[in-house]
């Protein structure tokens, strides 16, 4: 066997052992899951081992979302009842629908309760720097975090730091739903 040969043997055994690392790798995250009722879960979800991964579908939190926004959000407001957790996309839904007057700042409160479905899903705000000195509101934006338990009675200029991470807010709040 030729020098070139051995060097390509050995680069397609490196070759063969790195795929063989990143399948051992899959696999260990693959089997860490839960799978339950045909969905797959990760072991811990909605805590801060796994930086809060929802526990339910996606398509399940919104339906929830959306059933309980019909019950108690006006229907302006509704476009804003679904878990868009992409920071410009969830940013730019909420400017749009709060600037078409659909849905005044005072009715965010509802939105924000079904979001959270009554759940105190402040850690997980805590976790993704909701709280951080550097957005200079100190701990204010935690409250949209646990509507249910802090309310939120009236939005302030200061807010407007809170709405304009609606993404993790939503984020936090699909996180914070319990498995069925």
């Amino acid at each position: 066997m030729t020098h070139q040969c051995k060097n390509y043997q050995k680069k397609k055994n490196f070759f063969n052992y790195r795929i063989s690392f990143l399948t051992l790798r899959f696999l260990v995250f693959f089997f860490s899951t839960v799978i339950i009722n045909n969905r797959c879960f990760q072991a811990n979800c909605g805590t801060a081992q796994t930086d809060y991964a929802p526990c339910i579908s996606k398509i399940r939190a919104n339906s929830m979302f959306k059933q309980c926004c019909q019950q108690f959000a006006p229907e302006g407001c509704h476009e804003l009842c679904q878990y868009e957790t992409e920071e410009v996309v969830a940013r730019n839904l909420l400017m749009r629908v709060i600037r078409n007057s659909n849905c005044s700042l005072k009715n965010i409160a509802a939105v924000l309760f079904c979001a959270s479905q009554n759940q105190d899903n402040r850690k997980c705000c805590e976790h993704l720097s909701m709280a951080d000195p550097k957005l200079g509101v100190g701990n204010r934006c935690l409250r949209f975090c646990d509507p249910a338990g802090e309310g939120i009675s009236k939005i302030a200029r200061n807010d407007v730091t809170c709405l304009f991470n609606w993404n993790v807010l939503m984020y936090c709040h699909h996180s914070g739903i319990p498995q069925e």
